[in-house]
Parts: C-alpha cells; structure tokens; sequence
C-alpha cells in the first residue's frame, strides 16, 4: 500500500516504482538535480546528495530485476518532466571508486574479480586502454553520448539476485538439464523478479560460482545460452557430456510428442462429432469423409504413441543403468572398505581357526576340571550323609553305642567291629517283641515239628 508521499511514476518501465518523497518537493529536487559543487565547499551536503543518488539507484536496478544499467538510461528513467539529472556521472564515478559498480566488459571477462585478472586489468588493459582514449581525444572530439550508453554492473544487486536464483530455483531442481525457455519458466514459477536482460549476466556468475554449467548455441554468428545444467551435489561434474545432450533430446522428444498427442485426441473428437452431425442431417457422404478422417487421425496417433512408448522405455532403460551404475560403485566401496578393515584388523583364516582351536581346547579342558570337581564333591557330600542317617537311625532304635557306623562307600579306611556271642544274645533280649509275634510262632513251629 502506498502512503500520500509515495509516487508512483508511469516512466519507461518505471510503473509502480515507489520514488521517495522528496521527488515532490521542487525546490529541494532542483538541488538534488543540479551538478555537484566541490566537496570542501560544503561536505555534508554532498555526501547527502551522493548517498540519495546511490540508494535510489540501488532501489532502481532491484526494482526491476536486473544489475545492468546505463548513464543515458538512468537519466532517461529519473527523468522529471523536461528536467534531466546532471549529477549522475559524478555518482557514477564515485560508485565505481567504492567498488560498488563494475564496467560490464570487465566483469564478463573476469566475474569473480580474482588476483590474477586484476594485475592484468591494472597494470595491462586499464593503462593501455587510457592511453588509447588520451590519443584518440587528442585527435578526435570525445563523444559524449556513446560513453553515456556505456553498460555497468551494480555487483550488491548482482549478488542479491544471485543468491535469490540459487535458493528458489537451483536448490530444488538438483540434477536437471533444462531449455533456457524452461529456466525462465521455472524462475517466474518461483515468482523471481528478473529482467530478461540480466538473465545471460546472472547465469554467467553461477558459472563462475560452479552452481551451474552452461552450453552455448550459435546462430546467425551470435552466441547465446541453450541449455542450463544443475549439478545433483557439489561433488557432481559441471561438464555437459554426449549422455546429457542425448538425455536431453530423449526428453524433449517425449514432451513434443505427448504435445502431438494431444492435438490429435482433439482433432479426433472433433471430426468424430462432425460425422455425427452430418448423419443426424442425413448427409452420408459428408459423414463418411469425416469418418475417413477421423480413421487416418487415428493411425496416425497410434504411431505416434508406439513412437512415445519407446522413448519412455528407453529414458526408463537409461534410469535404470544409471541407478545400477551407483549400486554398483556403493559395493565396489563397501568391499573396498571391508578389506581395509579385515587387513588393518589382522583377520585371515588360518589366524582365526588356529585362534577357535585354541579356544576349544580350552573350554575342553576347563570342562574336565569342573567334572573332576563336582564327582568329588559329590562324594564327599554322599558319604556324610549316609552318616548322618546312621547316627539318626542308631538313635531311634534306642542304641547307646557310641561306635560309628560302617562306612559303606570307603570300607577300606574303616577298622573291622568285631561283635561277641554274648553281646548280640543280650542285644537281642534287649529288643521288645509284642505277643504273638515273631517269638510265639517260632515256638509253635517247634513243637509242630
């Protein structure tokens, strides 16, 4: 929304260019209008005056998309009625001092401004080209109005739209070889306010930056960008092979072909309904002259779509060896890592079975230990409880034998117990046997006998 001291200027393309709100007042545009007197005479006020005139070209050159610009064109666009601004050559000047601007030849012949180009630039070309301009103005009048048309670059701008290319349009077209016509679609698409003019300087410094690789086509002796390629990753190649170029036709192909297509289903339909009206109107001969063509239409899109079929099968082929190509080259690295590991490591087979050998004696011989172990163990655990129960037994049976029991499981440690006649009679008279027991049967077996 513009406030009361915005103007919007209908001026050369300058449509909804906001000017600031001093551009109303007469009598302080008439100062900023005016040539610049010598800096001494009053400082603040040229450096006022030089830093509006920078600001509102910055703002020019962004408003329309584009770093490139002209002297005579700024004077034609700032341009106030009749009243043409006098001081821009100065500012012009003075921009290119600061480094803010750049003569277009010089920046397409070296875009990144590197070491070596500004040596030949300051001690080669620029020397001899004032040298040059010297002798000629010497001899002939210096022509004004052709230095005027003299093309600049402001390079913030140049930037500003660069880096906008490469994070609206670049980043999400990765791996892509794209049609000049289809970068520009792509870019308005994104809603990019570039000027068709800047186009050529803004791919030209993604070039140099290595953020695009470019193939030139010439026509008519002149040289103009054709295909525009947007590298996958930074470690991908810039250099546009014979398998782009091929690619690129293949797919070029394929979309003129469905465009074809296209126009064919609707020439069909529409002689298709033709023959239909002349029939409703009993007009045979009409009806069957559409007929006939509706039936050439028809072949015609059948070859066509064969014709589209193995262009498709054809870019699915070459997909598929490219993602095979990858597969391929991921193993040839991992096996490649793999060995590393096994040789830095030390493992081989003969180390490694020599190596479970060893460890199967070892655990062999450690399961011995544990039997030899725990059959000990056991022994001695069996031997004190059968002890233990002939203590418990002798105690129950009311014994007051003190002897120890026999050791059944290791006799030969064990002194022989002799018992006397008498001791066992009186042993058994000591035990208690209830009536009609063991002792009455034996006495009535005696006297039966």
């Amino acid at each position: 929304m513009s406030t009361k001291n915005d103007i919007r200027v209908v001026n050369n393309g300058l449509k909804e260019f906001k000017f600031p709100p001093v551009w109303r007042d007469k009598s302080k545009i008439k100062v900023l209008f005016a040539s610049f007197h010598p800096r001494h005479f009053n400082i603040e006020e040229y450096d006022a005056k030089l830093i509006f005139w920078m600001d509102l070209i910055r703002q020019y050159c962004t408003y329309l998309g584009k770093a490139n610009f002209s002297l005579r064109e700024l004077q034609l666009q700032f341009m106030r009625g009749e009243q043409i601004p006098a001081c821009l050559d100065v500012v012009m000047a003075e921009m290119a001092q600061q480094k803010q601007i750049r003569l277009r030849t010089e920046y397409e012949s070296d875009p990144l401004n590197t070491w070596r180009a500004w040596i030949v630039n300051s001690f080669v070309k620029r020397p001899l080209w004032h040298s040059w301009q010297k002798l000629k103005y010497s001899i002939l009048a210096r022509d004004v109005i052709a230095e005027s048309f003299v093309e600049w670059i402001h390079l913030d701008v140049l930037r500003t739209i660069c880096s906008e290319v490469e994070e609206k349009v670049l980043s999400k077209n990765r791996g892509k070889l794209l049609h000049l016509e289809a970068f520009k679609k792509l870019c308005n698409t994104y809603q990019m306010r570039i000027h068709e003019e800047f186009l050529d300087l803004c791919l030209l410094t993604l070039q140099a930056r290595r953020q695009v690789a470019l193939h030139y086509k010439i026509e008519r002796q002149t040289s103009y960008v054709h295909l525009i390629k947007i590298p996958a990753d930074e470690s991908a190649s810039l250099n546009i092979s014979e398998a782009d170029l091929a690619m690129h036709n293949l797919e070029m192909t394929q979309a003129s072909l469905v465009q074809q297509l296209e126009s064919l289903e609707d020439e069909i339909k529409v002689n298709d309904d033709k023959a239909r009206h002349y029939v409703k109107e009993n007009k045979r001969q009409l009806a069957k002259t559409y007929l006939r063509k509706r039936r050439l239409l028809e072949k015609n899109y059948e070859r066509r779509s064969i014709a589209l079929h193995n262009i498709e099968t054809l870019l699915s082929n070459v997909d598929d060896a490219q993602n095979n190509g990858v597969v391929l080259d991921a193993y040839k690295i991992g096996a490649k890592a793999l060995q590393t590991v096994l040789s830095n490591s030390g493992l081989k087979y003969d180390n490694v079975d020599e190596v479970l050998a060893d460890v199967r004696d070892t655990l062999d011989q450690h399961r011995e230990i544990q039997d030899v172990m725990s059959s000990s163990t056991a022994e001695v655990a069996a031997s004190h409880d059968e002890e233990e129960l002939e203590i418990e037994l002798s105690s129950l049976m009311g014994g007051n034998d003190t002897a120890k029991p026999l050791n059944l499981y290791n006799n030969n440690n064990k002194t022989e117990i002799v018992i006397e006649d008498d001791q066992l009679i009186a042993m058994l008279d000591d035990l208690e046997v209830e009536d009609g027991t063991l002792s009455q049967i034996s006495q009535k077996t005696l006297e039966s006998l």
